[in-house]
Parts: structure tokens; C-alpha cells; sequence
């Protein structure tokens, strides 16, 4: 995953410096920002993972810690970049940005309350 995100990373460096962006296409925008969201998704996966280490060190399983990580990390990743799209074309308001957090709150709390049912279901 590392080397993932460090590839991302360069991809991202790479289109930023060669693409201008008054004179790019519709294709160098949607790279650019599936490179931003996978480069982004790596980092804050990776961050995640090593805060969750950190802070439960004991009794935290490596495999639950990774995937609730990278699940944070997508949701965060996807609300990042619909952010800097609003921002791009002018739309990015107080109010666009409080609708975006509260989505993705809600995506998260949906996802562990389903989750938790699921757990139930298989300890039955």
C-alpha cells in the first residue's frame, strides 16, 4: 500500500506539472482527480492504520484496524474530492461543505450500524 500511494503521489505531481489547466481536457481533469482520491486514499489509510496502532496496541486486531481504516479513509477521500470539484466550478459554499460532512457521517454510521447487525447475526 505504500508503494501504491507513493505511485499515486507521483502520478499526482506528474499531471500537475505537465497538464495546464486552461487547456486541458475533460480526461486530464477526471485523471487528476481519481489520481487525487487514490493518492489520498492511501495516505489517510496508511495514517489511520498507524494511529489505530498506536493508540490500541493490545487489543486491536491488524485485519479490523485496516479495513475500518480504509473504509474512513474512502469515505474522507470521496468528500475531499467532491469538495475541491464544488471549489473548482465556483459551488463550494459553508453550507455545500456542512451538507458534504453530514453525508459522509451519515455514510459511516450506516455502514457501522449495518455492520454491528451483520456481527450480530453471525454470533446467533
Amino acid at each position: 500500500m505504500i508503494l501504491a500511494t507513493m505511485l499515486a503521489w507521483l502520478g499526482f505531481f506528474i499531471i500537475i506539472n505537465i497538464f495546464d489547466p486552461y487547456q486541458g481536457e475533460i480526461v486530464v481533469f477526471v485523471l487528476f482527480y481519481f489520481v487525487l482520491f487514490l493518492a489520498a486514499l492511501g495516505t489517510l489509510s496508511l495514517v489511520g492504520f498507524w494511529l489505530r496502532k498506536l493508540w490500541n496496541r493490545k487489543r486491536g486486531i491488524a485485519r479490523f484496524m485496516v479495513s475500518e481504516s480504509f473504509r474512513q479513509a474512502i469515505i474522507f477521500s470521496s468528500a475531499l474530492v467532491v469538495a475541491l470539484i464544488l471549489q473548482a466550478n465556483r459551488l463550494l459554499t459553508w453550507w455545500n461543505l456542512l451538507l458534504l460532512v453530514l453525508i459522509a457521517t451519515i455514510v459511516e454510521f450506516m455502514i457501522l450500524v449495518f455492520h454491528h447487525d451483520d456481527v450480530k447475526q453471525l454470533d446467533n
